[in-house]
C-alpha cells in the first residue's frame, strides 16, 4: 500500500491509539490481542457491530490479518471481552460476530455503507 505524506502519520497515530488503549495496557494484552483489536476497529459498521451490517467477519478474512488458529483466536476474543472491548462475541466455524463496546467506538474506522463485506 502506498499513502501520501500526510496520510501515513494519521494512520500511524490512529493505530497507536488503538493498540495502546488503557484497558489493553492494564490487562497486559499480548501482541495478538492488540492486533485483533486493531483489525476489529476497522471492520465494524457505524454502530460497532462486526462486519458490514453486523454479519460478522469471515474467519478466512480475519486470518489474513491475525494469523492464529481457531483455539488461539477464541483466547484473543476472550481477552478483548475481558478488557471491555467486545460484547456478544461469538466464534463459529466461519465467522466472528459481536459488537465493540461504546467505550471504544471513538477509536473505530467504520466500513462505509455499501462497501463490500470483508469475506466477499
Amino acid at each position: 500500500m502506498t499513502f501520501g505524506k500526510k496520510m501515513r502519520p494519521k494512520l500511524s497515530g490512529w493505530a497507536q491509539k488503538v493498540v495502546s488503549d488503557k484497558k489493553l495496557r492494564k490487562a497486559k494484552a499480548i501482541a495478538g490481542t492488540r492486533l485483533l483489536a486493531l483489525t476489529l476497529a476497522t471492520q465494524t459498521d457505524a454502530s460497532g457491530c462486526l462486519g458490514s451490517g453486523g454479519r460478522g467477519i469471515a474467519l478466512n478474512a480475519l486470518a489474513a490479518w491475525v494469523p492464529v488458529g481457531t483455539g488461539e483466536l477464541q483466547q484473543l476474543v476472550d481477552e478483548l471481552a475481558a478488557a471491555d472491548w467486545l460484547t456478544r462475541a461469538a466464534l463459529t466455524d466461519a465467522h466472528l460476530t459481536g459488537q465493540l463496546t461504546e467505550r471504544v467506538l471513538p477509536l473505530t474506522r467504520p466500513l462505509r455503507a455499501g462497501s463490500p463485506h470483508p469475506s466477499e
